[in-house]
């Protein structure tokens, strides 16, 4: 009889347990670990005997292979009422979706490496392959004869638990434990992949623990069909947290997909300026520019110096993405100018705007067809295009990853993103 460290759950589920006198005290049907960090540790065990469930602790357990038969045996057998923070492998975790973050998707787990280290008993590996599954219900010998006559080779699939997110139970559910320390080192295309893999349930959970910023740009990654399913799911607050940390021509786009009562009522939870920006947005026919525009767009009066717009700008901190050019207004909100922020930071502080300003101004309709800002931005090379209303006001600008985002599939703009 050989004493054994390392084995699979699906092994030694439903065998005897012997205590030291040889008696059996039951079969294991399940065993309680910690939910703290680390690999998850035993600290107890259900056992069946009779009928009856027992939960017990030992002072030791040890296994044994013999003849290819699993031998449990123990020693001082106690029994115990489970721990509210513990949860059992087989009930929760066989079967069940998990996040393998070095993989970055989803996966099942269809057994668990198990592993006597320093004297406890510890999962060190999820097995998410077909072998492990054939294990569970007690197959696995008919399929690896099967695999022989194919000539055809079959092995585990181990994922170790390092690369596994952590778990916790709370309210008897398994949900995710501090995952933004794991997950926040993924790419949010990346994290948009893992989500769309998950059922709808746990992807909520997921997205639901995400830090609102990683939150909101995963969400910008996410094919429409999810992210109406996301907003229909998450909490109210959950929304509005997040959609606070995305500009308002995404929402729009998102808003859009969903239907108009759940729309209105999300809007009303938001401050009245961006709801109001964003119902706006929304008022845009599909395929036109006004549709895709950026309302948050950098604009200074003609008659204010460069020193002045410098300073502005420092308070304003804006984002990369708005800096590509500063847009000049009249005091009618007219666009009659653009300077680049190179050109600004050269030019004599106290020059008005109008006097450094390059009036030649590529510019769109917010009413034109998206097709147009294509061909304008390629045409000359631009990363951003102001638009205008009828009234030749400045009303918001068009930038080239928001044209992007509509006409690339979603699977190239997030191999672009991940490039980038």
């Amino acid at each position: 009889m050989e004493k054994i460290t390392n084995f699979f759950l699906n092994s030694i589920l439903h065998k005897n347990v012997y205590d030291e006198y040889g008696d059996s005290i039951g079969k294991l049907l399940d065993i309680f670990v910690t939910t703290e960090t680390g690999y998850p540790k035993a600290i107890g065990y259900k056992i069946k005997k009779g009928g009856e469930i027992f939960y017990y602790e030992f002072r030791s357990i040890d296994f044994f292979k013999d003849n290819n038969k699993i031998i449990i045996k123990i020693r001082d057998a106690k029994e115990i009422i489970p721990r509210s923070f513990s949860y059992l492998l087989s009930k929760h975790l066989l079967g069940k979706q998990i996040i393998d973050i070095n993989g970055k998707k989803v996966v099942k787990v269809n057994d668990l490496s198990m592993s006597i280290i320093a004297g406890e008993l510890r999962v060190v590996a999820v097995d998410t392959g077909f072998l492990a599954l054939a294990r569970r219900f007690k197959m696995e010998g008919i399929v690896k004869w099967i695999c022989s006559l194919i000539h055809k080779e079959i092995s585990d699939s181990l994922i170790i638990w390092d690369d596994v997110e952590s778990i916790e139970m709370q309210n008897n559910n398994l949900m995710i434990s501090v995952p933004y320390k794991k997950l926040s080192k993924l790419h949010p295309a990346d994290l948009a992949d893992i989500l769309e893999e998950m059922d709808s349930e746990f992807r909520k959970k997921v997205f639901e623990s995400l830090d609102e910023n990683l939150a909101a740009d995963t969400l910008e990654e996410i094919e429409p069909e999810i992210q109406k399913d996301l907003i229909k799911n998450i909490s109210e607050s959950k929304v509005v947290e997040v959609f606070d940390s995305m500009p308002n021509d995404e929402i729009a786009g998102i808003l859009d997909e969903v239907d108009e009562e759940t729309a209105e009522k999300i809007l009303a939870s938001m401050e009245s300026g961006d709801a109001d920006e964003i119902r706006t947005l929304m008022r845009y026919e599909d395929e036109t520019v006004g549709s895709i525009m950026n309302k948050d767009f950098i604009a200074f009066n003609v008659d204010i110096t460069v020193e002045e717009t410098i300073e502005l700008l420092r308070e304003l901190k804006p984002d990369d993405e708005v800096m590509h050019y500063i847009f000049i207004v009249d005091d009618d909100e007219k666009l009659q100018g653009v300077i680049s922020l190179r050109n600004l930071i050269i030019s004599n502080s106290n020059c008005k705007l109008r006097e450094i300003m390059d009036t030649n101004v590529i510019k769109i309709n917010d009413k034109d067809n998206i097709d147009k800002a294509i061909e304008l931005a390629v045409k000359y090379n631009l990363v951003s295009l102001p638009v205008v209303d009828k009234e030749d006001k400045l009303c918001g600008s068009v930038i080239l990853s928001d044209i992007l985002d509509e006409v690339l599939p979603l699977n190239l703009k997030r191999k672009i993103k991940r490039a980038g």
